[in-house]
């Protein structure tokens, strides 16, 4: 009974939400592709999680006359904005160590901005947002539920991962990726859903707020940067952007927005003048971004490129099944009061039935 009920969940679910999650699982598998794509270009530096803002920022104001900001991106490209010494704007990724531009920012294609709009909102904006958080919340009560008929399947969570017995192609391939591919999924379905939750609010929302700081009288003599605490302890990878200050403003400040927190920094001195550490919301929804996506890991957005070809055979495979066992259903006349034989019949798959169905048709001519 407690495996019928676990079954039809999971199908229920299954045929409600399989046109959504072909769309999802399709884009998912391009955006996956793109992910690794990116990470492509040669725009990382070697001993990029060892290098620090004291040894990044002294070497941009040496050789850019002014700088707007530095922007540190998920593939560990470092992306400087500001003016060179005629007056040209700069947009360029630069070697941090030694501040040479090293490339330029690559927009990405419409074929793939197409997909992100397709696989975020069905390009019908909130509404579209809306649907795809519901979808990726079936997905994770799929994800369950299969789970559960899989332990049942196998009669409990020690024997998981033991041999299953092989009746037929889809049945087979459908427990075996599954067990496979589960967590995968339950990520993906997890992170969606998440995702889709601080997209509309539903956790407080959160904007930094500083506290004032009261404006230097006189200008401050300029500390060597290098010497500063705050950047000898930050590292770059730390780093999702710093805003840079007028030069000889002593209301002017470094800004610096961090993984975990953002720290206004005096440029004069490098004291730490204000610093606002983020919500615990705020950090779950990057961190579910980043396995959401797998921009930050190549091999990462490899798994999840091919847990998003595997739900498309979950869905072949799984109606298959259905289909399957509805084929072997047996239609039977004869009640239960008139009858001079009765079969009792245990099947998990349907294939049992056949041979049953075979026996009923013997007897009965």
């Amino acid at each position: 009974m407690t495996l019928s009920i676990w079954r039809y969940a999971h199908l229920a679910l299954a045929l409600i939400s399989s046109l959504f999650l072909v769309m999802a699982s399709v884009t998912g598998a391009i955006l996956a592709i793109d992910a690794v794509q990116e990470k492509m270009p040669p725009y990382r530096v070697a001993n990029f999680d060892q290098i620090t803002l004291a040894q990044t920022i002294p070497a941009l104001k040496k050789n850019f006359s002014e700088i707007s900001e530095i922007d540190v991106d998920h593939n560990g490209f470092v992306r400087l904005k500001g003016f060179d010494d005629e007056g040209n704007e700069i947009d360029n990724y630069i070697d941090p160590t030694t501040a040479k531009v090293i490339g330029k920012p690559i927009e990405k294609s419409a074929f793939i901005n197409w997909n992100i709009a397709l696989h975020r909102s069905l390009f019908l904006k909130e509404t579209g947002r809306a649907a795809i958080g519901i979808i990726s919340f079936l997905l994770l009560l799929i994800a369950i539920s299969g789970l559960a008929l899989v332990i049942q399947r196998q009669r409990g969570m020690r024997r998981f991962f033991t041999k299953v017995i092989r009746e037929y192609f889809a049945q087979y391939y459908h427990v075996i990726t599954g067990r496979i591919i589960l967590i995968p999924v339950l990520i993906i379905a997890l992170t969606g859903t998440y995702l889709s939750m601080a997209r509309f609010q539903l956790f407080p929302e959160h904007k930094a707020t500083h506290k004032e700081i009261a404006a230097a009288e006189d200008v401050p003599a300029q500390g060597n940067i290098v010497d500063f605490e705050v950047f000898k302890n930050t590292k770059l990878a730390d780093v999702k952007k710093v805003e840079f200050p007028f030069a000889d403003d002593p209301e002017e400040f470094y800004t610096l927005k961090l993984t975990d927190k953002e720290q206004i920094v005096n440029q004069f001195t490098g004291k730490v003048e204000s610093e606002v550490k983020y919500p615990t919301t705020l950090l779950l929804e990057n961190l579910s971004l980043d396995l959401h996506t797998g921009r930050t890991n190549i091999i990462w957005a490899i798994i999840l490129g091919i847990a998003c070809l595997n739900i498309l055979f979950f869905i072949y495979s799984g109606f298959a099944i259905t289909l399957k066992r509805r084929a072997t259903k047996i239609k039977n006349k004869h009640k239960t009061k008139d009858a001079e034989y009765i079969l009792l019949v245990g099947t998990e798959n349907g294939s049992t039935l056949r041979f049953a169905n075979a026996i009923h048709e013997q007897l009965n001519a």
